[in-house]
């Protein structure tokens, strides 16, 4: 009988024993569904901030391509503008030497004539410099009525570089 007690006893605290298990794993399966649930709400927040990102970011990147568009034709205008000023700077220098030539050459032919044609020479060198800036200015304006008159693409100015 002693027997069947402690096999009852066992029995019972068996029993409790799976009994506490079982109420220890529902309690934890409740607890890790409530873990998965805010998995699952963080993972909806995770997705809208990133989407909310992209929006943000999509944006930018087409604004810097933008800006490094206009940053590239920029540096195109001003290479341009160094180019003109280059070719402005040797103008000019050459039309200074010419003029100094011209002017050495005057004054030498002035003296070698002496004083009788020095008025007339002093007139023909006025005459001269008149002839000199309307031809540069008939080139100036030749120049510019080219290059804005052009009525198809193979007239005018190659400005490809």
């Amino acid at each position: 009988m002693v027997h069947v007690w402690l096999e009852a006893a066992l029995v019972a605290g068996f029993i409790l024993l799976v009994a506490g298990i079982l109420i220890w794993l529902r309690a934890a399966d409740r607890k890790l569904a409530l873990l998965l649930e805010a998995a699952q709400s963080m993972e909806r927040s995770v997705g809208t901030t990133a989407a909310q990102v992209c929006e943000f970011v999509q944006p930018a990147t087409e604004s810097a391509r933008i800006v490094q568009r206009q940053l590239d034709q920029t540096a195109r205008i001003f290479d341009a503008a160094r180019r003109v000023g280059d070719a402005a700077a040797d103008a000019s220098d050459t039309l200074c030497r010419m003029t100094e030539l011209l002017n050495e050459t005057a004054s030498r032919h002035v003296e070698q004539a002496g004083g009788k044609y020095r008025h007339r020479i002093a007139d023909a060198m006025d005459w001269a410099e008149v002839g000199l800036a309307a031809w540069q200015f008939w080139q100036s304006k030749r120049r510019d009525s080219h290059s804005s008159a052009c009525s198809r693409h193979d007239e005018g100015h190659d400005t490809n570089y």
